[in-house]
């Protein structure tokens, strides 16, 4: 049975700029992520991860969602790359969930809603935003929560603890492919089966 995978905001953008750089390649481009971000390599090995992800999912029987949160910034926002960004999301997300998106999301909340979100267990989060994406990525069940966010990876142990699995896409590949790849990297592993063994 598949995995159902929840991506936060910054990765939908990622994958809109890997598909925007595709040039035609089924499996888009990461050669980008190199010059934008010289000095993160874990982002780079993020981006070249969901690179595979996405160009991935029905061989690897994947299921993506994202936030409300995401979906409605993107839907709100008027710019080229919000409205490029959504157009490749909803190509993207052709099994996504198709219920119906909740503004209520990307309203400021209210004193009151303030107070609860302090009551919750979630309240060890101290940025409001990171705890509405977290509440939505556990209320639709999805299996892990994909970001390259520091602030949230920080909390992956507690999220744990509750039931939460929060990883960088690289960690998720490496791991989803753990029985496969033995010491290999896992984007380097898959890069090699598609495009080396039994290739020209």
């Amino acid at each position: 049975m598949g995995q159902k995978i929840y991506f936060d905001t910054n990765q939908i953008y990622y994958i809109r700029r890997i598909s925007d750089e595709a040039d035609g390649s089924e499996f888009g481009d990461y050669s980008w992520a190199y010059r934008v971000f010289p000095d993160k390599p874990e982002l780079v090995a993020d981006i070249r991860a969901l690179c595979y992800i996405v160009a991935l999912q029905d061989q690897w029987d994947l299921e993506f969602t994202s936030s409300d949160a995401s979906y409605t910034e993107l839907c709100l926002s008027t710019g080229n790359r919000a409205v490029s960004t959504r157009r490749v999301w909803e190509i993207v997300s052709d099994n996504l969930d198709k219920r119906a998106r909740r503004l209520a999301w990307a309203q400021p909340a209210s004193t009151q809603d303030g107070l609860q979100l302090r009551s919750e267990p979630l309240a060890f989060i101290s940025d409001v935003s990171d705890r509405i994406i977290l509440r939505d990525f556990m209320e639709q069940g999805a299996d892990v929560l994909l970001t390259s966010d520091d602030h949230i990876l920080s909390h992956k142990t507690e999220l744990a603890r509750m039931g939460a699995i929060v990883t960088r896409p690289h960690d998720w590949i490496n791991d989803f492919l753990r029985n496969s790849r033995g010491d290999e990297d896992g984007v380097d592993f898959t890069e090699r089966i598609l495009f080396t063994i039994g290739g020209s």
